[in-house]
């Protein structure tokens, strides 16, 4: 009878101990930056702070766009991305990462956010801000970035978006390798890439933009390295490149500019950059459709079956859950912003 009894009083306590049971915080995970540092997060998907313009597409992509609450992103600068994803609007926009501030990232209860360089990451970090640096400057950084924004954000969609992308990455340079791997230097077109025309910068070597050169059959005109440098009328002369790709955002020179008298705009080579949700030519995840437009009008013999309208759609359609109508995808492989 003792025993009977000791076991029910242990009975009711332990059921009174479960009625007043507290789960415990949830677990901090690791997640490593592009730079190498270990970070620690918490696994309740925390408010983030998208502090690098390329990074934001990145999450929109992988699902993050309804946590995004401070963003380097504004809607006049980059419409596409506001119109893709129009919660973001609801955010503190416009907060370069230069200048942010941990004391009001964390007053928003920022748990998690991303910037362009280490040592941003760090100075952040310093003051409690859970802190990845995602920079990349190679395509396969670029995935790698991808792949630790999905380990970041922890949600089976941003593994699952990351994973199809990757894949959809990896195709494309095996069909570009493939198709290209015959075409000798001398065929390949010195491409140079102007990012802006007033005060006049280009893009030149160590830089994503070289990358994209490169494997889409092209080389960088450029003798420089890094990324908007300095540079004379004089110099591009002397360079004179085959073909001349102008990102969207600079326009094209007037009919007084110099760089009219060039070889690449006589033997219409000059083009505009396609710009969507981030400009193609930059840093984002449409980098994918950007290897493929710069390889049909390098090549055009090699890729006729490429459709860029097409693909501007399926990518959209894939990764955005947009469906661009056919306008749309006009305007953005123009480097034009959506219609009023």
């Amino acid at each position: 009878m003792a025993s009977l009894l000791t076991r029910l009083c242990c009975s009711t306590l332990l059921i009174a101990g479960l009625g007043s049971f507290v789960a415990p915080a949830a677990m901090a995970r690791s997640v490593t930056d592009m730079s190498g540092h270990t970070v620690e997060i918490k696994d309740d998907h925390p408010p983030i702070a998208d502090l690098w313009f390329a990074h934001n597409e990145i999450s929109v992509m992988l699902g993050a766009a309804d946590r995004i609450r401070v963003s380097a992103e504004n809607p006049v600068d980059s419409p596409w991305l506001f119109k893709v994803a129009p919660i973001m609007k609801n955010a503190h926009t416009g907060v370069r990462p230069d200048t942010a501030n941990a004391e009001n990232l964390l007053a928003l209860n920022i748990g998690l956010a991303f910037v362009p360089t280490a040592a941003k990451a760090e100075e952040l970090r310093r003051m409690g801000v859970p802190t990845l640096c995602a920079e990349y400057t190679t395509l396969p950084q670029m995935l790698q970035s991808m792949d630790m924004t999905a380990q970041a954000l922890d949600t089976p969609e941003a593994s699952k978006v990351a994973q199809s992308y990757r894949q959809d990455m990896e195709a494309t340079l095996k069909q570009l390798s493939a198709r290209l791997a015959n075409v000798p230097a001398k065929e390949r077109p010195r491409v140079l890439h102007i990012a802006r025309l007033n005060p006049l910068q280009i893009d030149g070597t160590d830089t994503l933009i070289d990358a994209w050169i490169q494997t889409a059959g092209g080389q960088n005109a450029a003798t420089v390295s890094g990324n908007h440098r300095p540079v004379s009328f004089e110099q591009i002369a002397v360079w004179n490149p085959d073909v001349i790709i102008i990102g969207a955002s600079a326009g094209m020179p007037d009919a007084a500019s110099p760089l009219r008298s060039l070889a690449a705009f006589k033997n219409g080579r000059a083009w505009i950059n396609p710009q969507g949700v981030f400009a193609w030519d930059r840093y984002g995840a449409e980098e994918l459709l950007q290897l493929q437009w710069v390889a049909q009008k390098l090549h055009p013999d090699l890729f006729a079956d490429t459709d860029m309208h097409k693909a501007t759609q399926a990518f959209y359609r894939k990764f955005f859950h947009y469906p661009l109508t056919d306008q749309e995808a006009d305007l953005i492989l123009a480097g034009k912003p959506p219609a009023p």
